[in-house]
């Protein structure tokens, strides 16, 4: 049978070290006076006693060796951040002393052998147990690399914002990349057969097959063109717009109706200031009525400056929207010429009584009609011809409605975009591209030849349209 084993007692904690006596300042009772390594103040500690600690900061330290035979009128350092002294006769311990700062390099003073604790980077120092100045030699000790400090906890980054990718620009540097530089691809445009105008105050380019196609014969004299010699108010590039469309007007189609014009300029070429032109020489002409279809009524506002940038600023724009369903030119609204500013949604628009907006307009034009309809940002009357199972739009069946109402009217249709994507062209029924005299029945066979074509096809298309009237 075993008997239970019994762990050894514990042995009981060594007693701390006794506090210093802090006394008044003078008094001599066979004590010691040294200065606390931690809050810097003098103490008085008892002869005898090797280890201390200081009653102010609570710091554990020890005599300095140096004062254990001088005289106590010596006031000394204490041995805050050391070791016990031993000689260098007898081994050093292996127990670290209190007050270790493991946040320090650990090193033994060359005349004393303390270990001292010696902040990271210091080169030179003087050892608080002898007073003895000290080197580091960084070559003979080890490397120690300082403990990581604590940071303060933060946020993560927010991740970056989403780069926004213009795939227009990446597919034209992919065509760049393949086909050559862009060079190749685009080149100056500037006007080869007027000369009328300032330049135009920025770089304008087309394509280079564009470039190839020569305009037709400028033969147009416009009634304006002393008063925009002078103003400098149309550039070069505007002006010439403004001639061919005039030219182009004067044609019709063989369907009977007036031919229509197309200005395609990018944004920011100006086609609003080319369209206040236009109604300006039209006004000269006694035209003086005409329509501005846009997207926004807000936009009346540029329309207004637009002709008064012309030297137009006597032509009043009315908008349509702030008009009654009666007739424009009744007695009581006296809307007797000017320009009519309406949106897209305006022109399907009708009242209660059934009036609508559309025979408002066509009505106070007259059956004669032959002056301007602008039709701005003319691609929202797209999807007149639907992909098979949709049905065509109502701005799209009226913006045709309104040019065959009004055959002889000047139409003009304004659109960055308008000609992107085929199947959007059916409302440009003045053009003159399908119908008759032309190679294509109707807008569906011009469509089926196009799609057929691809790219290419409206290309031929773009060079056909420059170089016929």
């Amino acid at each position: 049978m075993t008997h239970p084993h019994h762990p050894p007692p514990i042995p009981p904690p060594p007693p701390p070290p006794p506090p210093a006596v802090l006394l008044p300042a003078g008094v001599n009772t066979g004590t010691v006076q040294v200065r606390c390594a931690g809050c810097r103040s003098i103490l008085t500690v008892t002869s005898g006693v090797l280890e201390f600690v200081c009653p102010s900061c609570k710091l554990p330290q020890m005599l300095p060796p140096e004062l254990l035979s001088r005289p106590q009128k010596y006031v000394a350092p204490a041995a805050s951040y050391t070791n016990p002294p031993f000689s260098s006769s007898s081994p050093p311990p292996q127990v670290p002393a209190h007050g270790i700062d493991p946040t320090k390099i650990q090193l033994p003073c060359a005349n004393c052998r303390a270990i001292l604790n010696v902040p990271h980077g210091l080169a030179r120092f003087s050892c608080p147990q002898c007073g003895v100045d000290l080197a580091v030699d960084l070559s003979k000790i080890p490397k120690v690399t300082p403990p990581p400090q604590p940071q303060p906890l933060a946020l993560p980054p927010p991740p970056p914002p989403a780069e926004e990718v213009n795939e227009e620009a990446i597919e034209v540097e992919r065509e760049e990349d393949e086909g050559g530089t862009a060079g190749e691809t685009f080149t100056d445009y500037r006007p080869p057969k007027l000369s009328i105008g300032p330049p135009h105050p920025d770089p304008i380019v087309e394509t280079s097959s564009l470039s190839a196609v020569q305009p037709p014969e400028p033969t147009y004299d416009l009634e304006i063109r002393d008063d925009l010699e002078e103003s400098k108010a149309l550039s070069c590039l505007q002006i010439e717009t403004l001639v061919y469309a005039c030219q182009r007007h004067l044609h019709h189609l063989p369907s009977g109706a007036r031919a229509g014009f197309f200005v395609g300029d990018g944004a920011g070429v100006g086609k609003g200031r080319t369209v206040a032109g236009l109604i300006w020489e039209n006004w000269h002409h006694h035209r003086k009525k005409a329509l501005w279809i846009s997207v926004g009524s807000d936009l009346r506002y540029d329309a207004e400056r637009d002709l008064a940038d012309v030297g137009a600023k006597d032509i009043t724009v009315h908008a349509l929207n702030k008009q009654p369903y009666s007739k424009l030119d009744s007695k009581a609204n006296k809307v007797m010429e000017g320009v009519i500013f309406l949106t897209y949604s305006s022109l399907i628009a009708s009242s209660e009584k059934g009036r609508s907006r559309l025979q408002q307009l066509v009505q106070w034009c007259g059956p004669d009609f032959d002056g301007l309809i602008i039709f701005d940002e003319c691609h929202k009357a797209k999807n007149l011809v639907p992909e098979a199972g949709s049905q065509p739009t109502r701005t799209g069946e009226a913006v045709v409605e309104i040019q065959d109402q009004l055959p002889e009217a000047r139409v003009v249709y304004c659109s960055a975009t308008g000609a992107s994507e085929p199947r959007n062209m059916g409302y440009m029924v003045r053009l003159g591209l399908w119908g008759a005299g032309t190679s294509f029945l109707d807008f569906k066979d011009f469509l089926g030849a196009l799609e057929k074509g691809g790219v290419g096809a409206l290309e031929l298309v773009a060079m056909d349209m420059k170089a016929r009237l």
